[in-house]
């Protein structure tokens, strides 16, 4: 049965703070889902559902639902840990995201909630790193304020259902 695991950590520039891949590891292969994965290389590839997608975006729309599905499956592959970093947002997602295992006959291994919990410490290392564009401080805490609430609603309803381990924003490794 092909396996995926979900990790949910604020994004933050790398050069501010290494990103999830880099602290990610494995006796598996692992085959990362990230954002700059999907951007870099699936968004600028010919594969039919991302000219779909695309054209949405460049539209300044949103994305579809009835494309969520196939645009995860065209990342999964199915000899290797399928790690998602990105590409599932919020609770309406993740129960998109659901229907998508379910059908596919995927197991959801476990979900990761890497939870930033010293937002001073975060806007300390970005002050240092973008002193301009982090500035202010309230601004960064509300976007993780809001990236917090919207992760635990999505936490909240897995619980039940599937294994969730919660770490520190500032893990040094997570084993998947």
């Amino acid at each position: 049965m092909t396996e995926i695991t979900i990790v949910f950590r604020f994004n933050i520039s790398e050069v501010v703070y290494p990103s999830v891949e880099e602290i990610l590891y494995s006796e598996n292969e692992l085959n990362i889902i990230s954002e700059d994965r999907i951007r870099n290389d699936f968004l600028k590839s010919d594969h039919v559902i991302a000219n779909k997608i695309n054209s949405y975006i460049d539209n300044g729309e949103l994305i579809p639902t009835a494309l969520w599905q196939p645009f995860w499956l065209s990342m999964i592959h199915r000899e290797q840990m399928n790690v998602f970093t990105a590409g599932i947002g919020d609770l309406n997602q993740f129960k998109e995201f659901e229907k998508f295992l379910e059908a596919n006959n995927f197991k959801l291994s476990e979900i990761i909630y890497l939870k930033l919990n010293d937002i001073s410490k975060i806007t300390q290392m970005a002050k240092e790193k973008y002193s301009k564009m982090y500035d202010d401080e309230e601004i960064l805490r509300n976007h993780i304020e809001k990236y917090n609430k919207m992760r635990e609603k999505v936490i909240d309803y897995a619980l039940p259902k599937y294994k969730v381990s919660m770490h520190d924003f500032f893990s040094e490794l997570i084993k998947v």
